[in-house]
């Protein structure tokens, strides 16, 4: 890796830096107030949680990928002594990487209210790690899309399509006998149906990564 990649790659930290502890630190208020004791505060911090984690991959996407093409810093960047591979595994390390922070503390504290919590079913625990495993496969999708999408509209699209897939993901998921009837026993139930969903996950993360390093990269022009 060139010394002008790591650059960029620290510029990214640099320049998300904000957003990165905002994001943490609204991940952990929001297991704090889900885990407070009644229903409805569960019911808030939880929804707070997964927005949190869902606009925060997204604003890495658009201010770190959409806005530099727009706002023309993209000429710059393209001007330095590296090639379009350099810059798309840069982008794609630099910004997961400011992502993946926020999202495992988000995802520990998650998992951990689960465990706490005497209220709170150890039965969730499967599901709980199967939701925070695909906000990391949806941050890689929105990521692949942002790097591919060559108008605003096409991004908009994009970020749509996935956000809604989180809905689609917890009602489908939740719907399924081998998880659904075990979401509330004491105790986590990891059967092959769970570990079925997390491979796809797994398997669909690394697909999207892999595609801009094969598609994209091979692209003459970002602007």
């Amino acid at each position: 890796m060139s010394i002008v990649t790591r650059k960029l790659i620290a510029k990214e930290f640099y320049v998300n830096r904000w957003f990165i502890v905002g994001a943490t630190l609204a991940g952990i208020v929001s297991v704090l107030i889900a885990g407070s004791g009644t229903k409805a505060a569960f019911n808030v911090g939880a929804l707070t949680w997964i927005t949190t984690v869902i606009a925060f991959g997204v604003m890495l996407a658009i201010y770190g990928i959409s806005n530099e093409r727009k706002e023309h810093s993209l000429l710059f960047v393209l001007s330095l002594p590296l090639s379009n591979g350099d810059y798309v595994r840069a982008k794609q390390i630099g910004l997961t990487l400011c992502f993946f922070l926020p999202w495992l503390a988000s995802s520990v504290a998650a998992v951990a209210l689960v465990l706490v919590k005497a209220d709170i079913p150890d039965g969730l625990v499967p599901f709980t790690v199967m939701l925070c495993v695909f906000m990391l496969t949806n941050f890689s999708l929105v990521l692949c899309g942002a790097l591919h999408a060559t108008s605003e509209a096409l991004t908009s699209a994009v970020i749509i399509v996935t956000n809604m897939g989180v809905s689609i993901f917890m009602f489908s998921v939740g719907a399924i006998p081998a998880i659904g009837t075990h979401m509330f026993e004491a105790r986590p139930v990891w059967n092959d149906t769970v570990w079925t969903v997390l491979a796809v996950e797994f398997l669909t993360l690394v697909v999207a990564f892999a595609l801009p390093l094969l598609v994209a990269a091979r692209r003459r022009d970002f602007i």
